[in-house]
């Protein structure tokens, strides 16, 4: 095992430990709901309607999988990857790309690669498209954040549909 690999395992036993504890699953979904945004996952996923949908749709995610599950995924983006979500390396004019590929109508590609960032080819640029093992979701997204600060993201992500995004505010029920 490499040593990011070693880091990558302590790191994921430290955040499970913490969700499955009170202050883990104490977090606030309001400030989740601002991470989201600010830990780019904005950029791929969308959730409620929001954001982007090269990556899996989030909604619904805490009804599909349990928390150590999803913690797993983010951890460890590559362990198991979804056929419809799977990267592929583009070589265009000497370059290799890689990330989810997109075919657009006019015969060009758009690369949605690991930073986040777009990158379309024309058609004529492409050399070679091979698949990747790599998950366009790049690692260590959490290792920025503390311990509250991924409670919070669960906790948004755990209210699923009831979530609400960053800026919107639901009027109360009368």
């Amino acid at each position: 095992m490499v040593l990011d690999e070693v880091a990558a395992r302590r790191r994921f036993e430290e955040l499970a430990a913490n969700l499955e504890g009170a202050e883990g699953k104490a977090g606030n979904p309001q400030s989740g709901a601002l991470l989201f945004t600010s830990a780019q996952c904005i950029k791929c996923h969308r959730f409620n309607g929001t954001g982007e949908s090269q990556g899996p749709d989030l909604t619904s995610v805490s009804q599909r999988f349990q928390r150590k599950e999803i913690l797993e995924s983010i951890v460890f983006p590559s362990h198991v990857v979804s056929d419809q979500y799977a990267s592929q390396a583009v070589v265009a004019n000497g370059r290799v790309y890689t990330g989810i590929v997109a075919k657009q109508p006019d015969g060009s590609l758009t690369v949605l690669q690991t930073d986040g960032g777009k990158v379309t080819l024309a058609a004529d640029e492409i050399e070679e498209i091979e698949p990747s093992k790599a998950s366009a979701m790049p690692d260590g997204l959490l290792n920025p954040l503390t311990l509250e600060q991924v409670a919070d993201l669960f906790a948004f992500l755990m209210e699923g549909s009831n979530a609400t995004m960053a800026g919107r505010v639901t009027a109360p029920q009368r």
